[in-house]
């Protein structure tokens, strides 16, 4: 049996899809099977933009300069793309794709989407291997919204169901050797360093599932998932067999004891580092010890200024620990990413501006901001409950390939046009903050790549 793992396009490659590394290291550990890996999007990008790579490689040119300018000549293309297939007109990024999985002749094609940006490439290569190529068996999973192109394919939630469906229809298990679906090491080897937009790999590397603290309102990575920390007994292995020097730890948050795990594993590695972390009191005394295994930048998760808002979102955190966490951060050398949120329900103009003298007041200690706009998700506490965050008038406006668009209203504090315009006014504060350059806060484990 031959299992093919794909990427699809389409979105800017500048690091390894961490999703098919581990996927194809634990196929490889349970059966087998011939598992072969093709990122499609890194090769149409490579293939596509010729000239940007080419210069990548050649100018001196500073390359946050190079990446913004290729994210905007991408972005045009993209959006042609996902036009031209709401209007089932077949792209390049299409047939160069389906093209590559049939050249491989796979019984079982498996699809990872973590971007909904790729679901439009991707309804269109199962619409055209299920005509075409009927025998194949398509699955398909990832974090992305994906539920209305399934048509039929089977969903894959983690390696060991995936594995379990695999060995249903005919995949050979090992018979020896040790089967763990949790702590095989990634396989990165698949993947050609020059299809990517970037001046060194930064390795993407998860030591765990979900979120260790789950409370966010306003979040939906961690509903309905059990929280699950990773064996850490090959990280060191993994870094050594792949011969990393960089890593972005992709969890959604490290508790201060696994933050202190993982800075023992690396402590003599002599590799740098970034990790998303929670503003809290007790992760203070543990920041000396990750800078000195390499810890070089912290995306922070500020969310809001302004105590109530916090409270509100259930951040578990006070403006007063987060000013001096970050102070203790900067101090030791490590760079302050600080992503923030606004206009959530029920937020006055006073709390909105309350976020803005935050960040003024501590920019010191801030490399860069990385702000949103509240936006209403499925499955978020406050889709649930709309009623605890003074949320009505909801609707859904259906769309073609994506899951319906939400819309609402809020009953008190800002309105949705009143947080664009506060947005647009406070824009340019907001960028002098920033020390390093702005599309860092869209490409985040770019920062190592800082000289």
């Amino acid at each position: 049996m031959k299992i093919l793992l794909i990427n699809p396009p389409v979105y800017l490659p500048t690091t390894f899809p961490f999703s098919l590394a581990a996927m194809k290291a634990e196929l490889q550990n349970s059966l087998q099977e011939s598992i072969e890996v093709l990122d499609l999007n890194a090769v149409y990008h490579y293939e596509t933009f010729k000239t940007e790579y080419q210069k990548l490689q050649d100018s001196k040119e500073d390359y946050y300069t190079q990446l913004e300018e290729f994210n905007t000549v991408a972005k045009s293309d993209h959006n042609k793309i996902s036009k031209s297939a709401m209007n089932n007109q077949i792209t390049n990024a299409t047939t160069s794709s389906i093209k590559k999985i049939i050249e491989h002749k796979p019984d079982v094609l498996a699809i990872s989407l973590t971007y909904n940006s790729q679901i439009f490439v991707t309804k269109q290569i199962i619409n055209d291997i299920k005509k075409d190529c009927p025998n194949i068996k398509i699955v398909i999973g990832g974090p992305a919204d994906y539920s209305k192109i399934m048509d039929g394919t089977i969903n894959f939630a983690d390696a060991k169901k995936f594995i379990e469906y695999l060995v249903s229809i005919g995949a050979k298990e090992k018979t020896t050797g040790k089967k763990n679906t949790i702590s095989a090491i990634p396989d990165f080897t698949s993947f050609n360093k020059e299809h990517y937009f970037t001046k060194e790999i930064v390795y993407p590397i998860r030591t765990s599932k979900s979120c260790p603290y789950k409370q966010c309102t306003f979040c939906t990575h961690h509903e309905n998932k059990t929280f699950e920390q990773y064996d850490l007994s090959t990280l060191r292995s993994t870094i050594q067999k792949n011969k990393i020097k960089k890593i972005c730890f992709i969890d959604d948050d490290l508790t201060p004891i696994r933050l202190k795990q993982i800075s023992e594993k690396l402590k003599d590695l002599n590799v740098t580092w970034w990790c998303q972390l929670r503003p809290i009191k007790q992760i203070q005394t543990v920041l000396k010890v990750a800078h000195d295994a390499g810890l070089k930048s912290v995306a922070w998760g500020l969310e809001s200024g302004n105590q109530r808002i916090l409270d509100l979102i259930k951040k578990g955190t006070n403006p007063t620990d987060i000013a001096t966490t970050l102070t203790v951060a900067k101090n030791l050398g490590i760079n302050n990413m600080i992503y923030t949120m606004f206009g959530f329900p029920t937020e006055t103009e006073t709390e909105f501006v309350d976020t803005i003298n935050f960040l003024e007041e501590n920019k010191k200690s801030i490399d860069i901001v990385s702000p949103s706009v509240f936006g209403l998700q499925y499955g978020s506490k406050v889709m649930k409950y709309p009623n605890d965050f003074d949320v009505t008038d909801i609707k859904l406006d259906p769309r073609t390939f994506l899951s319906d668009k939400i819309s609402y209203k809020t009953s008190s504090g800002l309105d949705q046009n009143t947080v664009k315009k506060l947005m647009k006014k406070y824009k340019h504060q907001l960028q002098k903050m920033n020390k390093l350059p702005r599309i860092i806060s869209v490409f985040k484990e770019q920062v190592l790549n800082i000289k």
